[in-house]
Order: structure tokens, then C-alpha cells, then sequence
């Protein structure tokens, strides 16, 4: 061998290309990163991708982590530890995804509701890296590095109102607690613990569940959605079992009421009985009609807020507002508003996450007696026969007893005429300054779970609010000023006529615009006259066969603009005039409920209650009272 092809010891030893561990390397990261996503999920055929921050976020949530294709953020290009750390934590959560979590079992069990949709599948993220941290010291600690830096990056140690932590996150951070044994990081302990606070006994319950069924997907789901439930984002599941227990304790008592006593064999059968299983054809969706998926748009319901009113030809003209003693200075500048317009969409979903927050504490009271007129509702949407007809349908039931004795002749039997009417309701709800604080968010309550209850008895319902667009007058009073100030200008304000929900427009389509009345200076001032007239106006316009008018308030109207500038009485005695022309129509119920407000002096059919505690209970027996039969005149 010549000396030239001699080589020195040394370099045969220690190849010249030999990486340095010391050195970062973004594509042999990379590569190890693929190879602990194989080897912890079990699935060497996943294909790994890298994306740069921005364009991940782009990418349908769906394909970020599929059995198949796997997305995750490219690693820095310069060595950078915090980074390197997140990348090694989410590598980790998508590889146990990918081998503890069932995709299909998910979405079959899933709620529909976009709020909880995102919370439930953080709570299975939670499932799946609390599993694999069981056994992986590595995995538990690069895991825990997301969670500590994300509680910085958002701010948890700022955070002082439970309003600001996203359900998504606080219920995460509770569930990781709970099911691998380590307390919440000292950054997040503070708003952690509000939303704590607010734990009840069922969400309590449901955290010890998901602990008891962490290696059961289909079991800890249900959990999650106790869960879910306890704090107000999903519908209630314990009332949906009462419900269906009561629709089978009817049923039950229906088919007991038609069975056959051996006492009365022979005897003439009752001519009226009750057949719950040939429900009315509107029940046909039942109990969960308002659990249908955002996505379908409302087929078949306006997706506008647009005000109704009465259309040419089809009903008798109405006068206007305005009669011999009351005026209008001018309607330039009033409005009639959908509550989506009033503020932006990420401020409307702030104050909705306040209204469910209030919920929590009145639900379990309310959602009871909504049952009540529920069950109340349905069972008068039932048909019913008379049987032992001469003429009709054939009674296939009695066909056995004519074949084992001919001598029977056939039976036959026909449909009664139902009581129950199509039916619409209006909630007609003062927006005044004084409704502020506990009525005001007792009324936004009330009519949320109305609407809800309402609907799934084939009930339409439209929520109404009415308030001023400003205080003392605003530009009407400008105008009223500029032209030197006419004597007994009538009424002197912007008016602002709300709309919460239409009675076309799907409960879950408009359950975010009842928060707006948490709005913080939505509410002023209240002319009653003008707004009932509206609320009558839009509600004689509805096809609905029974028309029913509900307004909730807590004082006589006051508009200090108007009264300043014309009788002190001048909008009270205009209110009474329109109950008496309203009440004197047959084709509207008009019924009021006074928050520590006589009321009862103006409207015929009123009740008055103390506080705002009792207006829920009061609007069930209120309603439940209209329908009830015996009452009917």
C-alpha cells in the first residue's frame, strides 16, 4: 500500500461527517420527532407532515391528525428550547391520539352545539395524554411543558373573572387535575378555582366518572357530557330522562285507562280514550328537535331578523300608534333592531357566556317547571278517538274479537277535533334602566328557557325587548330644541324596538342575542304604548290560529323627555288606552307580569310578584294556566 493511500488513524476513528449532539440539526429534529410519533402510537404508517405556524392554522381541523396524515408546526430554524419543548408536547398528545382515541365512537357521541363540541373533544385530548402519561415519565413532562406554557401565553395569572378563561380550557385544565393526580400549574391556579366555585354536585360526580372510565372512550364520554351539562353547555341530559320517564308514565297510564277489566266484559266501551302512540304530527321530532346541528342553516326558517307586520289584504287595517291625545314628534330616528346588531359578534358571545354563567343557579328551579308545562303542552297535542262507530276508520285492534266470534259486527272509529290550536307566543320584555342587575337577567333567563320549551312543543316563540336609543330625548329632542321648542310636542325620543328571536327563527339560531340584555348600556328609558302596539302589530301578522302576548315589566312608562314637555300622565294614560283597544280584540291573549309593579291596575289578566326570584315559576304557571282547558272560555 502506497503512503498516499494510508490514512491516519485518528480520522478512520472519528469520521469527519459525525453529527455533534451538541449541534441543532431542524431536520434530524424532525426526523425524531417522526420516529416517537411511530413508535408511541403504534402506527409506523402515519405520514408526518411539517407546516409553518400560519399555514397550519389553515388547514382543516379535521386532517391535522387522521390515522393517515399527521400536521404539525415545522421547528425553529435556530435552536430554541421553549419551542423544541412544544414541539416534543404536541408530537406527543398526536401520538396518543392516534393510539388510545376512536374517531368514530367520537363523533357518533359528540353534542352538536359548536361551544360544546370544541369543550367535549378537549376533554377526550385529556383523556388520551392523561393515559399515556400513566406509564411515561418523558411524555408526562413534555406534556406538562404545553400546558404551563400555554397558561402563560394566555394570561391565566391576569385573569381574575371566570368569564375569561374559555370553557374549553378551564374544563381541560379541571379534567387534567382530576385524572392524573397533579394539581393545575400556579399560573392558572386563580381562574381554575372560579370556575371550580362554580362546580356542582352532577359536575363533581361527572369528574369522578371520567376518572372511574378513563380506559372506556364510550363511557367517559358520557361523563364529559354530565360534565358539559353541569356547567350549562349542552342540553340538559337529566332533563331529557325526566322527560322521557314522564312520556312513558303517560303512556303507561293511557294503556292501563284502555285496558280491558274482566268486570266490565261485555260492557259498551268507553267512547273517548286517549292512543299515545298515534301522536300529533308535530311531535313527530319530540323531545330533541332543538338538537339538531347548527350546520343544517334552519331549513325551513327565516335566517333574517326582518320585522314582520300585517300585509295588505290579509287582516282589517289597524289605526295607527298615534290617536286624538297622543302625538308623535317625530319617528326620524327610531329604530327596530335585531340584538346581532346592536354590538359585534365576539362581545355577543362574552355576554352569552355571562347569561349561561347566571343560568347555573336558576336552572335546576326553572328547567323543572318548564317539564311541567312541557308534559302539560304535549299531552294536550294528543289525539284522541271515538270508537264503536257505525261509520269511520276500521278499528284494527278489534278485529280478534271478530274473528273468534262473527256474530260481533266491524267496528269502526274517527278522529276528534283537537283543542290544542296552533299557537305563537310573543315575550314582550321592558329594557328600561331600572330593569338593570337581577330582573333584567332573570327576564334573559326566562326567556331563553322559554323559547327552548316552547319549541319543542311546536310552539313558536319571538322575544321582544323595548328601551330608548338614548337618554332625555336624544335626537328627537335635538330637533325638538331647534325648532323653538312647539308646545305639547307628544313624545319626545328615539325609540329602540328589539329583536331577540322571531318566532320563525330556530332557538339555537338566536340563543347568543339574549345576552345582550347584560349589556351595559343598553338599558334606558321605556315608552309601554308605542312598544306593545309593535309587539300587537307583528303578532297579528302570524298565521298562528292562537296568538298570545306576554309582557314582563317593572314600572309605568317613563321617558323624562316627554313627561317634561308635556301631562305628567301623558304615556301612562296612552298605555292604558292600548291595553283597553288590544284587550277588547279577540284574535290576541294579552297577559302582563309586574316585577314590583302593580300591574294589575292596567292589564286584565296580570299578576304582580315581589322580587325577580319568582318571574320564572310565575311565567310557567302563567302560561300553563292559557292552556289549560278548563280555563278556556
Amino acid at each position: 500500500m502506497s503512503e498516499e493511500s494510508k490514512t491516519p488513524k485518528s480520522e478512520t476513528q472519528i469520521p469527519p461527517e459525525k453529527p455533534d449532539r451538541n449541534t441543532y440539526n431542524p431536520e434530524r429534529f424532525k426526523q425524531a420527532t417522526i420516529g416517537v410519533i411511530h413508535a408511541l402510537s403504534g402506527k409506523p404508517d402515519t405520514n408526518v407532515h411539517f407546516y409553518s405556524a400560519s399555514s397550519l392554522r389553515n388547514q382543516n381541523p379535521q386532517n391535522i391528525i387522521n390515522p393517515n396524515n399527521v400536521h404539525l408546526p415545522s421547528p425553529p430554524e435556530i435552536r430554541d428550547p421553549i419551542m423544541m419543548n412544544q414541539l416534543r408536547g404536541a408530537a406527543d398528545a398526536v401520538a396518543l391520539r392516534l393510539k388510545f382515541h376512536n374517531p368514530k365512537l367520537h363523533e357518533a357521541t359528540q353534542p352538536t352545539i359548536s361551544d360544546a363540541k370544541v369543550t367535549f373533544d378537549a376533554l377526550e385530548q385529556v383523556r388520551v395524554e392523561a393515559l399515556g402519561s400513566r406509564y411515561m415519565q418523558g411524555v408526562a413532562a413534555n406534556l406538562r411543558s404545553v400546558v404551563e406554557y400555554n397558561s402563560h401565553a394566555e394570561g391565566h395569572a391576569q385573569m381574575d373573572k371566570a368569564e375569561q378563561l374559555s370553557p374549553q380550557t378551564a374544563l381541560a385544565l379541571l379534567a387534567r387535575e382530576k385524572l392524573t393526580g397533579e394539581p393545575v400549574s400556579k399560573t392558572s391556579r386563580r381562574i381554575v378555582q372560579l370556575w371550580r366555585n362554580r362546580l356542582t354536585k352532577s359536575g363533581e360526580d361527572a369528574l369522578e366518572k371520567m376518572l372511574q372510565h378513563i380506559d372506556n372512550q364510550k363511557d367517559y364520554a358520557a361523563a364529559s357530557q354530565q360534565l358539559l351539562t353541569a356547567y350549562q353547555l349542552m342540553e340538559d341530559l337529566e332533563e331529557k330522562e325526566q322527560n322521557s320517564s314522564s312520556d312513558q308514565e303517560n303512556e303507561d297510564s293511557d294503556n292501563s285507562d284502555t285496558a280491558e277489566d274482566p268486570a266490565t266484559e261485555g260492557q259498551p266501551e268507553p267512547q273517548e280514550q286517549d292512543q299515545p302512540e298515534e301522536q300529533a304530527p308535530q311531535l313527530a321530532q319530540g323531545i330533541n328537535s332543538d338538537e339538531q346541528s347548527d350546520s343544517e342553516e334552519g331549513e325551513g326558517f327565516e335566517t333574517q331578523d326582518t320585522p314582520a307586520g300585517p300585509k295588505e289584504g290579509e287582516l282589517p287595517p289597524l289605526s295607527e300608534v298615534e290617536d286624538d291625545n297622543y302625538h308623535i314628534y317625530t319617528k326620524q330616528f327610531d329604530e327596530i333592531i335585531s340584538a346581532d346588531q346592536v354590538c359585534n359578534a365576539e362581545e355577543l358571545t362574552y355576554l352569552r357566556q355571562q347569561l349561561d354563567q347566571q343560568l347555573q343557579t336558576m336552572q335546576n328551579i326553572i328547567a323543572k317547571l318548564a317539564n311541567r308545562l312541557q308534559r302539560k303542552l304535549m299531552a294536550q297535542q294528543r289525539r284522541r278517538w271515538n270508537f264503536d262507530q257505525e261509520e269511520g276508520l276500521l278499528d284494527a285492534s278489534k278485529l280478534p274479537r271478530i274473528i273468534t266470534n262473527p256474530m260481533y259486527s266491524l267496528s269502526y272509529k274517527y278522529e276528534q277535533e283537537t283543542e290544542f290550536k296552533d299557537t305563537v307566543v310573543t315575550l314582550l320584555i321592558d329594557n328600561s334602566g331600572s330593569m338593570r342587575g337581577k330582573p333584567i337577567t332573570i327576564a334573559a333567563m326566562c326567556g331563553d328557557i322559554l323559547a327552548r320549551t316552547l319549541e319543542r312543543c311546536a310552539i313558536k316563540v319571538e322575544v321582544l325587548g323595548f328601551t330608548t336609543r338614548a337618554w332625555k330625548g336624544g335626537r328627537s329632542r335635538e330637533e325638538w330644541l331647534k325648532n323653538a321648542k312647539p308646545a305639547q310636542p307628544g313624545r319626545l325620543n328615539d325609540l329602540r324596538h328589539i329583536i331577540y328571536k322571531s318566532a320563525d327563527q330556530p332557538w339555537r339560531h338566536a340563543r347568543k342575542n339574549l345576552g345582550l340584555m347584560l349589556q351595559e348600556g343598553l338599558l334606558k328609558e321605556n315608552i309601554d304604548g308605542e312598544s306593545l302596539h309593535w309587539a300587537w302589530q307583528r303578532l297579528r301578522a302570524r298565521p298562528e290560529k292562537r296568538k298570545i302576548l306576554m309582557i314582563i315589566s317593572d314600572g309605568a312608562p317613563v321617558d323624562d323627555s316627554t313627561l317634561s314637555a308635556n301631562n305628567p300622565e301623558y304615556l301612562e294614560m296612552h298605555l292604558r288606552r292600548m291595553i283597553t283597544r288590544i284587550e277588547a280584540q279577540p284574535d290576541i291573549e294579552l297577559t302582563a307580569i309586574g316585577i314590583g309593579h302593580e300591574v294589575t291596575r292596567y292589564y286584565q289578566n296580570a299578576v304582580t310578584i315581589t322580587n325577580a326570584e319568582q318571574l320564572g315559576g310565575t311565567m310557567m304557571q302563567e302560561l300553563a294556566a292559557l292552556f289549560d282547558p278548563k280555563s278556556k272560555k
